[in-house]
């Protein structure tokens, strides 16, 4: 299942030409992450507050049509992979008529803050986040018994 959020491009996004400036993508992309987390239940404010946090620690993009001031777009996430500590997110931003403008892949580690040390993602995140993890061609999406980080 995909987790999807409709933005809009906003003045403060775009460069002088009116173009979306690249560096705030990986804002909207973020702000996507926190309102998933938040979505399935584990907030990220209150994750930090508890003293654990989700930094990205790979993220490539492929850039593949430019968003304009004012352009409706819709971002969707989904998991590609659950490990011990680590989660994949792809995700995709579209404009109004469906086109691709960006896609993304990065990875989260679940760690201690504010030292970055991995953790074991606990059972009841594993389990909020498993229907959106994307399986292939009816394939187990992960083999939960051996997860790896």
């Amino acid at each position: 299942m995909k987790f999807s959020v409709p933005k809009r491009v906003r003045f403060h996004h775009c460069d002088p030409a009116g173009i979306v400036f690249y560096p705030q993508f990986f804002y909207l992309l973020h702000e996507v992450q926190e309102d998933f987390l938040e979505h399935i239940g584990f907030p990220e404010h209150k994750l930090i507050a508890s003293g654990v946090g989700v930094p990205i620690v790979d993220l490539k993009t492929e850039f593949l049509g430019m968003c304009r001031n004012g352009d409706a777009l819709t971002i969707t996430l989904e998991l590609t992979r659950i490990g011990g500590s680590s989660i994949g997110m792809q995700y995709e931003i579209r404009g109004e008529a469906g086109d691709t403008r960006l896609k993304a892949h990065g990875v989260i580690v679940y760690s201690e803050v504010p030292n970055g040390k991995p953790m074991r993602i606990p059972d009841a995140l594993r389990e909020a986040l498993l229907p959106y993890l994307k399986t292939s061609h009816g394939d187990p999406p992960h083999d939960q018994k051996n997860p790896t980080p």
